[in-house]
């Protein structure tokens, strides 16, 4: 009955020596130029990508990045980049980068390279890019 216990003990103490691995947190964090006004936006994974909001930039374009994945992984991130007329959204670019991967200390620019759109109208421009960071809590 003694060697049960002992062998008890043993487990629960490795329990308290055995170092946890603590996931990290991937976040799609974004730089914007529209008419030398710059801004940076942070996008979270999300499951529903139906929920997802786009951001107006300088009133004159709207940006949306959809990041599909959880709190440990990204399957894939769609980015929309429309022109803001009148009536509606014009739709510019759509880009998809399918399971991207995750880096603890990227370039702004690592996941899209810098990338520059026009608007169809007054040919203003917008450049932006982004990278997929890995966060530790």
């Amino acid at each position: 009955m003694r060697r049960g216990w002992y062998i008890g003990l043993a487990f629960w103490l490795l329990g308290f020596m055995v170092p946890t691995t603590v996931q990290a947190t991937p976040l799609l964090k974004c730089h914007f130029e529209v008419n030398a006004e710059r801004s940076e936006q942070t996008f979270t994974p999300t499951m529903d990508p139906y929920t997802v909001g786009s951001v107006n930039l300088a009133n004159r374009f709207r940006f949306k990045a959809i990041v599909l994945g959880d709190d440990t992984r990204v399957t894939s991130i769609h980015l929309y980049v429309s022109y803001q007329t009148e009536r509606q959204p014009m739709l510019l670019q759509h880009a998809k980068f399918v399971a991207p991967q995750a880096l603890e200390q990227p370039t702004p620019d690592a996941l899209t390279g810098r990338v520059a759109v026009y608007s169809p109208f007054l040919g203003k421009e917008l450049q932006y890019g982004c990278a997929l960071h890995e966060v530790s809590p």
